[in-house]
């Protein structure tokens, strides 16, 4: 249990660099536009079951090329997969050393086993107290379940937590729990998101 404020973050788009739609796209040759391409990631139904932990990467890798009438095998989709998450943004370690220590920092990332492998790489876990990953949990935001089992797992009030994400729904969610909630996309949005709010040493 903690008393302490926390500091909620989500890793893509917030912390890391991570583009999904632009390498759909070139991967289907322009079949997909851009918006197509976003909405796939949004109506796949493997998605959901692969990012909560009940689905092998086989399985989602499999679909995915089925789905997407790709010309590869699941084991080349899953190596350009795997690279579309791009690594942190520039100065992001940095930017999190600077946090005041009075604040618990905690991750709640949607993730999956190919690309948190590339995040454990960057040393970004390091930087934080606690992680919550929808493959572990068993939950993907913005489903309630997933704020609750951090909740839980803190032994922490809503209004302990400020949550910050570059996804509208997941914002409107944690707000919905009581939660403070800050829309951010980048690494510059988040640094003056944080000092705006105090979060930072003077």
């Amino acid at each position: 249990m903690t008393s302490r404020e926390i500091l909620l973050f989500d890793v893509g788009g917030v912390l890391a660099d991570w583009d999904g739609i632009t390498p759909l796209v070139t991967l289907t040759n322009g079949r997909l536009s851009r918006e197509e391409a976003r909405r796939f990631w949004l109506e796949f139904a493997p998605l959901d079951p692969f990012e909560t932990g009940r689905a092998s990467v086989d399985g989602f890798l499999e679909a995915a090329v089925e789905s997407l009438s790709l010309e590869m095998t699941p084991e080349a989709f899953g190596q350009h997969y795997a690279k579309w998450v791009k690594g942190l943004y520039p100065g992001t370690l940095e930017l999190l050393e600077r946090i005041d220590p009075r604040f618990y920092r905690a991750i709640l990332s949607n993730n999956n086993p190919l690309h948190w492998d590339v995040i454990q790489k960057t040393g970004l876990e390091a930087a934080f107290d606690a992680v919550f990953l929808s493959h572990e949990i068993g939950y993907r935001k913005p489903d309630p379940r997933a704020w609750h089992h951090v909740l839980e797992a803190l032994g922490c009030r809503p209004d302990q937590i400020t949550f910050l994400d570059d996804n509208p729904e997941c914002i409107e969610a944690a707000r919905a729990l009581g939660m403070h909630s800050h829309l951010v996309k980048g690494k510059e949005a988040l640094e003056r998101c944080l000092g705006d709010e105090g979060y930072l040493r003077q």
